[in-house]
């Protein structure tokens, strides 16, 4: 499992949307796993929650 760290920007792999986010917190589960805090970069951004287990669908962005 790849871990991120807060400040990075990242982007779902896995969805149609082409969005980059910024991850702004993270938490570790007790279960195993992450839980990302991501804000959208537009101007009218999103915050959304990313539970990530074993399979990663998060993309570094440069």
């Amino acid at each position: 499992m790849l871990t991120f760290n807060r400040g990075e920007r990242v982007r779902l792999t896995g969805s149609e949307e082409d969005k980059i986010y910024v991850i702004k917190d993270m938490k570790k589960i007790r279960k195993g796993g992450v839980l990302y805090l991501l804000k959208s970069l537009e101007e009218d951004s999103v915050s959304r929650l990313y539970y990530e287990d074993r399979q990663s669908l998060l993309e570094w962005m440069s």
